[in-house]
């Protein structure tokens, strides 16, 4: 059996090679980047140079059907935001291959965070109240009470434009308009809380929870403490009954002062929970054909991204006692037994990143999704 992994610059790709890699399949991993981190693993048989989705969909969209052709590619499985990309194509790819995806208005819903949390209304877990915001005289409306308020992007990532309780200055630097649209959902105090889960036709066949407890800036958690609560399983388990979701997907939540749970946003892709499987890889991978006798979860042990936790977060916490215990508690979910060129390979992806984001004329963090990324663009149209 063969795979071809999507996303591979991103670390969920490495999980995913390694844990195919073990159940014996061939793996393939593709990108639009030339040094992505996936392509120096040992559990990566075969590197996919392709265009950038973003670029031109429907150009992108015909790459992989040639690769899916010639390679004879049994399960096609995007990691990252391509999956907008991979669904808006799968009346194309669908009859070549093996599509680990839902389609393309489902996903849709899910990513617009402004339409996600309409579709919580009711749910045993649900969205804080959330406001659309597509013109000024909408976000002027809120004047006299930001500071309870949270103000984001409808479609974004890494929290990246995320203003939390912002000044009347900050937030007069905000535009929306209908084709770019803002929410504001109500601040909730609390202690934040991420999911990963697979589901096959709305059943669950893996999950995890955890708590972000590092992270870079307000974004990407890089420290992946485990943790069960059961109203986030439960949550899970309506959201797979309301939607027949296939594929992987995340959750943000917050645990409110009285230890209830609000869910804040969804990413229809795969996040970092998929390291927490890194010792159940064959079941994670058999659970994609059948349902496991009970749903994957987690063991408690702690994951990181090593190399960012020294070079992001050990400088403010050099003289740190837990810091240091949590380090040391914790496993590298990059450079593992046998498979040490992906330390190195960390260095030429950012390096690239580095240089697209200085011609693209943007930060690191837009750099490195900035040809993958959907925004609610028409995605007939070719980007310039």
């Amino acid at each position: 059996m063969h795979v071809l992994i999507l996303g591979a610059r991103a670390p969920a790709c490495l999980e995913w090679a390694r844990a195919f890699d073990e159940a014996g399949w061939t793996v393939s991993v593709g990108d639009s980047l030339s040094q992505p981190l996936s392509r120096f693993s040992r559990s990566a048989q075969h590197y996919v140079r392709l265009p950038e989705p973003r670029q031109d969909p429907a150009a992108w969209v015909e790459a992989l059907a040639t690769v899916i052709e010639t390679q004879r590619i049994d399960l096609l499985l995007p990691t990252c935001e391509e999956v907008f990309y991979l669904a808006h194509g799968l009346e194309r790819l669908a009859p070549l291959c093996r599509v680990l995806t839902s389609d393309f208005a489902l996903l849709h819903r899910l990513h617009h965070k402004g339409h996600f949390a309409a579709m919580t209304d009711g749910w045993t877990l649900a969205a804080p109240e959330t406001r659309l915001l597509t013109d000024r005289q909408a976000l002027l409306a809120l004047d006299d009470e930001v500071a309870q308020w949270v103000f984001k992007p409808a479609y974004s990532r890494f929290a990246s434009q995320t203003l939390i309780r912002p000044s009347a200055q900050q937030l007069s630097k905000v535009q929306p308009t209908h084709a770019a649209p803002w929410v504001a959902q109500r601040f909730i105090e609390g202690r934040e809380f991420c999911s990963f889960s697979v589901l096959i036709d709305g059943g669950l066949r893996a999950h995890s929870c955890y708590h972000p407890q590092y992270r870079v800036g307000r974004g990407s958690g890089i420290y992946f403490q485990p943790s069960a609560p059961e109203s986030v399983c439960r949550f899970l388990e309506q959201f797979g009954r309301e939607t027949g979701y296939t594929g992987q997907v995340g959750f943000d939540f917050i645990e409110d002062c009285d230890g209830r749970f609000h869910v804040l946003e969804c990413n229809p892709r795969a996040t970092s929970g998929v390291h927490l499987f890194d010792n159940q890889r064959r079941s994670l991978v058999s659970s994609l054909s059948a349902p496991p006798e009970r749903m994957l979860e987690p063991t408690p042990e702690p994951r990181m991204i090593a190399l960012a936790m020294l070079l992001l977060a050990a400088p403010r916490r050099a003289l740190s006692v837990p810091f240091w215990r949590d380090y040391a508690a914790a496993r590298d979910v990059i450079v593992q037994k046998g498979d040490f060129w992906p330390l190195t390979a960390q260095m030429l992806s950012l390096g690239e990143i580095i240089a697209r984001a200085a011609s693209r004329r943007c930060g690191l963090l837009a750099a490195s999704t900035a040809d993958i990324e959907w925004n609610g663009q028409p995605l007939s149209e070719r980007t310039p």
